[in-house]
């Protein structure tokens, strides 16, 4: 048996890999690689300095950092948006960002919002708006304008980012339609507001860290009208560039804000050219004329690069956990001893190495490594298909069972042929996996019917809480219907939903901890896969580059420089 697994890992190991990371870059799940497009002209611009001006642009770029996407964006308006981070995080703000520590660690820190105070009962906030920032249009920041975007966010025709405002009193009103003002926004002065919620939610913060929850100004934005997003100079912002050009499926261009509250960019700005061929972003990082790629389309150049160009390869870890499903409606997956035995048959340190070069790490739970409240001391789970047996036998399948794997036609190459490899590894132990493939609208639809059986898929932090993934998957019968899992224990829901106003921090992470042990140490609700490091490739010119907090592609160009 081992003999055929070693066929099989050498077989993928061959076949040219295509990227497996986030369609677009919003956190949130994925099976699928970011898509192509038309093809743009290529190679015009020099990331080698001298003073040019981008062709058809009228901008001189000199200076400026020269990166690709693969695919043009659909819209710089974040409330209509789940995917387009990448012009929307460098040109507005949120009242608070995330910051990575030394220790690798993340923690919220002040934004727009300089302080803010919780309620003994952590159902108002109050926020106190940095004095002296002023939009792209000379605006300055009030409070008015928080309580627009928030209440624009929840009501406009096309909002996809309600979520992160849903515990705010009054949102479901403004979503329904039934209000048009937010109930739980009260003003007290120009850079003073509360906002109360409707009941108490400790990850409420975190979400308001998140690119959606943006801060727009109000008279500029209702003067955009339905161009909000589509046209760079009507779409303004707080942030550290402006939004001075789009031409379609070719190029956007990002100027320095001279007057951004931190302070002015080191870069006078960013030239960011859509590149959907990799082998063409390849050639012109190659030839000096992109200053950064995503490794994450070129997943089989990941090596090579490293080799030749040692010291610009950047990587930095996701916070998303790969997983595999076991659907507890559907037989014998209702028996824990069954699911502990897949848990034990699957190599999940094979599959790593054979798809990603060993690129990443390991994990034993829900939440990844870097993730607040990450449990590292979490039992960890070990393969051994001899154990397994032992368990198939106990649960009485000792000749192993059939079941099936469900396996979207769309996703990237790399999560299919990890199935492959998964199923080598079951028929090890007895079970005869058969791998369904499914085009992506019918793979979604038997998903959130709840009736898939087993699948293999990411979930990737939105926000830096763990809320952002149990209660995803484990806060309520509907929520595990919705991913086929279909867990039964309803009073681990519960405790869940209650962990949610947990207002001690101490005390909610040691309480999302025995849950997440309860769930996937005892009863096996999933098999816990691993998470990814992603790696850049970065040209020597480029200083300050690091990767986002949560290990997603879109780039904060503020704080990175260049040398000539």
């Amino acid at each position: 048996m081992r003999k055929r697994l070693s066929l099989v890992l050498a077989a993928v190991m061959a076949v040219s890999l295509a990227a497996a990371g986030c369609g677009g870059n919003g956190g949130g799940e994925t099976t699928t690689a970011a898509a192509g497009g038309e093809t743009s002209a290529a190679g015009e611009s020099s990331a080698a300095g001298g003073s040019e001006t981008a062709p058809g642009s009228g901008i001189d770029t000199t200076g400026f950092l020269v990166a690709s996407i693969n695919s043009d964006i659909q819209t710089a308006d974040v409330h209509k948006t789940t995917k387009d981070y990448q012009i929307p995080m460098n040109i507005y703000d949120c009242l608070v960002s995330i910051e990575v520590k030394d220790d690798g660690s993340s923690e919220i820190v002040p934004a727009l919002a300089e302080s803010w105070e919780i309620s003994d009962d952590a159902l108002t906030y109050t926020f106190h708006l940095r004095e002296g920032v002023t939009f792209h249009n000379g605006e300055t920041l009030t409070a008015d304008d928080v309580e627009y975007s928030f209440t624009r966010q929840l009501s406009t025709d096309g909002a996809v980012n309600t979520d992160f405002l849903a515990q705010v009193a009054g949102a479901s009103e403004l979503i329904e339609g039934s209000a048009d003002t937010l109930a739980g926004f009260e003003k007290i002065d120009d850079k003073t507001f509360t906002i109360t919620l409707s009941e108490a939610y400790a990850g409420f913060l975190a979400c308001l860290s998140t690119p959606g929850c943006s801060i727009y100004n109000a008279k500029a934005t209702e003067a955009a009208g339905d161009q909000f997003g589509l046209d760079p100079s009507l779409t303004v912002g707080t942030g550290p560039f402006k939004f001075a050009q789009w031409t379609i499926n070719d190029q956007m261009i990002l100027v320095r804000n001279e007057d951004y509250w931190k302070g002015p960019s080191a870069l006078p700005g960013v030239l960011l050219k859509v590149v959907p061929d990799t082998e063409t972003q390849r050639m012109m990082f190659e030839n000096g004329q992109l200053d950064l790629i995503d490794m994450d389309y070129l997943p089989d150049a990941v090596d090579d690069f490293t080799n030749r160009f040692p010291d610009q390869i950047i990587s930095g870890p996701r916070l998303g956990t790969t997983y595999f499903t076991m659907n507890q409606n559907i037989e014998p997956f209702n028996n824990v001893d069954v699911r502990k035995a897949v848990q034990m048959a699957i190599d999940r340190q094979a599959i790593l190495d054979a798809m990603y070069g060993g690129r990443g790490q390991l994990e034993n739970g829900i939440f990844p490594h870097g993730l607040y409240g990450f449990n590292e001391n979490l039992p960890e789970i070990t393969y051994d298909p001899e154990a397994a047996k032992a368990l198939l036998a106990q649960a009485g399948y000792p000749n192993g069972f059939d079941m099936e794997i469900a396996a979207d036609s769309s996703a990237a190459d790399a999560v299919n042929q990890a199935l492959e490899i998964i199923q080598a590894q079951l028929a090890e132990i007895g079970i005869n996996a058969e791998i369904k493939t499914m085009d992506e609208s019918t793979w979604l639809a038997t998903r959130k019917a709840g009736e898939m059986g087993s699948f293999m898929s990411t979930w990737t932090a939105d926000y830096n809480d763990p809320d952002n993934f149990i209660y995803t998957f484990f806060g309520n019968a509907e929520n595990t219907k919705l991913r086929s899992l279909n867990y039964p224990d309803t009073a681990i829901m519960d405790r869940v939903q209650k962990a949610r106003s947990i207002v001690d921090p101490d005390e909610r992470v040691a309480e999302y901890r025995a849950l997440e042990e309860k769930i996937i140490s005892e009863d096996a609700a999933w098999v816990p896969m691993y998470s990814r490091l992603h790696p850049f490739a970065v040209s020597k010119r480029v200083q300050g580059f690091t990767v986002a907090w949560n290990g997603l592609g879109d780039v904060f160009f503020y704080g990175l420089s260049l040398s000539e």
